[in-house]
């Protein structure tokens, strides 16, 4: 008796490809996690920039004292449309710290905004830190007063009168 050549896959050729098609897509999808938890690093980063130029922009404007804070809750009324709310938590979603340094400049202040996510350090909270020099208020005040007393004490001369 004669033997058939076999005209189709072995056994262990379709064990192989099956091995090689499920690795392929366990790598797949590996990289398209990676790829989100990229793109939701991106979003909250983004998130906290917006947030973070928000403070500032409330501190230059007066909204905001000058002072030194740490880990002040930002409520969702306060800025509307940036994904600041606490989405049912109870807590909310960011802190922000505001740390006021003077510089060696005369009426400089080195205003230091940094926003973070209210998350533990385990889940690597996301954070954001902008630093900006300002006029100092305090050193406009003073500036004005003195101007005011040299006027009071400028004598009037004959020059002057009409």
């Amino acid at each position: 008796m004669q033997h058939k050549p076999c005209r189709g896959f072995t056994i262990l050729e379709i064990l192989i490809a099956m091995m090689i098609l499920g690795g392929a897509i366990a790598v797949i999808g590996e990289l398209a996690r990676s790829g989100f938890r990229a793109a939701r690093n991106a979003q909250l980063t983004t998130q906290a920039e917006l947030l973070a130029e928000s403070v500032l922009a409330q501190v230059r404007i007066g909204i905001i004292g000058t002072e030194t804070v740490v880990d002040q809750p930002i409520s969702a009324e306060d800025f509307l449309d940036t994904g600041a709310s606490d989405q049912g938590r109870g807590e909310p979603l960011w802190l922000y710290s505001i740390d006021v340094q003077t510089i060696d400049e005369d009426g400089l202040l080195e205003l230091a905004v940094t926003v973070r996510q209210n998350v533990p350090e385990e889940q690597r909270p996301v954070a954001c830190r902008l630093v900006r020099w300002l006029v100092d208020p305090s050193f406009d005040a003073e500036e004005a007063e003195e101007e005011e007393e040299e006027e009071e004490t400028t004598p009037e001369t004959a020059e002057d009168l009409p």
